[in-house]
């Protein structure tokens, strides 16, 4: 009989992941979408890096996450991780600025 965990836990790490991803991924859809919606009014900037962060940057946070075992053979276990850090960073500096512009 085989081990119980695979040679690698970076399902475990990714499913971890995930749950973070996927609820702040959920939560600025609902949240910009709001914002995008509401009467406030917002500058030029504020309203095209909302729309940037909604259209482009939350699907691309998910599908770096979704992804992941095609992105695993070919950039390895680290990069995958580092990559994602990094479309996770970027998306949140660019939620924060849009809350500083909005608000």
């Amino acid at each position: 009989m085989g081990p119980i965990w695979p040679p690698s836990r970076f399902w475990q790490y990714w499913a971890l992941a995930g749950m973070l991803v996927l609820t702040a991924a959920f939560w600025w859809g609902v949240e910009g979408y709001a914002v995008l919606e509401s009467p406030i009014p917002r500058g030029q900037i504020a309203d095209g890096l909302l729309r940037f962060t909604l259209l482009v940057l939350t699907p691309a946070l998910v599908l770096v996450w979704l992804i992941a075992a095609w992105l695993r053979r070919r950039v390895g276990e680290g990069g995958y991780w580092q990559l994602l850090g990094l479309v996770a960073m970027i998306w949140a500096s660019a939620i924060l600025v849009t809350r500083m512009l909005v608000a």
